[in-house]
């Protein structure tokens, strides 16, 4: 089985110019609407989940909705978790 790690925390990523402000958002967002890494886990793993053009995912869970990018790292079975924004559904 593989391992889901979230990561909320600023990164400077090469295809995100505005990374840091993902990262400011998501965590304001997150913090607002009272939810945890528990809520987060729920959601990617339970959720109702759709593809968009731009290849994030959108998981629908209870009375929320999580967008995300997933990476999953096949040498150590790891699945990374970028959350993007969390809104009420």
């Amino acid at each position: 089985m593989e391992e889901i790690k979230i990561n909320v925390a600023f990164r400077n990523m090469k295809n995100w110019k505005d990374s840091e402000n993902r990262s400011e958002h998501v965590l304001d967002r997150i913090q607002r609407r009272g939810i945890g890494k528990e809520q987060i886990l729920e959601a990617v793993k339970k959720g109702a989940k759709k593809i968009r053009d731009d290849k994030s995912i959108v998981s629908e869970f209870r009375w929320y909705k999580l967008v995300y990018r997933e990476f999953r790292l096949e040498k150590e079975k790891i699945r990374k978790i970028y959350p993007i924004t969390v809104m009420e559904a």
